[in-house]
């Protein structure tokens, strides 16, 4: 559950968010690669921050992760871009593991 203006509101996750804080390399439905931030992670999907504008629906694929030791490990993963939240020339954005 979460606070909001001193209202209990659940939240309508299926899985709980961790903060991670390392990047994560994707490639885009253009084919160019990106090393984009990741906000958070769970098991249904990601919170990611780029410079590069999405569009709901993008399908991106999870190459590789920085773990917490600062290893890179590789990834075979799908997500679509959920929703998208612009704010100072930044997106941060949801993304759904398919």
């Amino acid at each position: 559950m979460m606070q909001s203006n001193g209202f209990v509101q659940t939240e309508k996750r299926k899985h709980k968010r961790i903060q991670y804080g390392r990047t994560v390399n994707i490639r885009t439905p253009r084919g160019d690669m990106l090393q984009l931030e990741v906000l958070d992670y769970s098991m249904g999907g990601m919170g990611l921050v780029s410079q590069t504008p999405f569009i709901t629906g993008d399908i991106l694929d999870f190459e590789s992760i920085m773990t917490l030791n600062g290893e890179v490990r590789a990834l075979d993963i799908k997500g679509e871009v959920r929703h998208i939240q612009e704010q100072f020339q930044e997106y941060s954005f949801g993304v759904c593991f398919l």
